[in-house]
């Protein structure tokens, strides 16, 4: 009986994931840190906006300065302070490239996903062969529904580095968006092969698989990524 439950509950989760998976439950797809819409967005907006007008930055810095100042507002959560000082480096300096992978995944966490694009795009002009800032574009894409942009990318990140497993995960998960099932479970493979500990493509891939109807082999992915789970918290994986 309790293992009819069990198997009841995993049916009634597996079926409300792939839901989400494709709808969002009614809501544009996000990042896990993004700013969250709470009915009152345009008042945030206003108060976000009069709050980057008030920001003072220091004074008469170099771009290495203001990169420092960046560094240490992000790790006390301040990002408004930390975007207006990368930023005032790259008005100080176009050509400060360091800051780019910063103030890309800063913007990213709040969910501004064509700012972090912009930035993005600008990095790949002093690092065109650079894998890491096509994957970071390609996910942006993603989370802002350009899919086709964002496999380009990702098979471009893949041209230049063909062992870059993430990049493979993040390809399965554009082409389940797709709805090109086959190609996403070969991508999540791919990953899984390349790098055997990248215990989210086994979730991934367990969503793929319920969705094509293979239960069996949805429920040993989501096994296997249990079990990956578990150690990362160092508690005994659930039964």
């Amino acid at each position: 009986m309790k293992t009819r439950l069990q198997n009841l509950l995993l049916t009634i989760i597996a079926s409300a994931v792939v839901f989400c998976f494709f709808t969002g439950c009614g809501k544009k797809e996000t990042s896990k840190d993004s700013i969250p819409d709470n009915g009152n967005r345009t008042e945030a907006l206003t108060n976000e906006q009069e709050d980057k007008k008030e920001i003072k930055l220091p004074e008469k810095n170099s771009p290495e300065e203001y990169y420092n100042y960046g560094v240490e507002n992000i790790k006390k959560g301040r990002f408004e302070e930390a975007i207006a000082a990368w930023e005032k480096a790259l008005e100080i300096d176009p050509t400060f490239d360091k800051v780019f992978p910063k103030l890309g995944k800063a913007y990213y966490t709040l969910g501004e996903f064509n700012k972090a694009g912009e930035v993005y795009r600008k990095e790949l002009e002093f690092k065109p062969n650079d894998p890491t800032v096509y994957f970071s574009l390609g996910v942006v894409y993603r989370m802002n529904e350009q899919f086709d942009d964002a496999v380009r990318m990702q098979q471009k990140a893949l041209t230049l580095n063909p062992d870059f497993a993430s990049a493979y995960n993040e390809l399965g998960l554009t082409y389940s968006k797709q709805k090109r099932l086959d190609e996403a479970i070969t991508a999540h493979k791919n990953a899984l092969t390349l790098d055997p500990n990248l215990g989210n493509a086994h979730n991934y891939l367990g969503v793929v698989y319920l969705l094509k109807g293979m239960s069996a082999e949805a429920e040993k992915e989501f096994e296997e990524y249990k079990k990956f789970e578990a150690a990362k918290s160092g508690a005994p994986p659930a039964h």
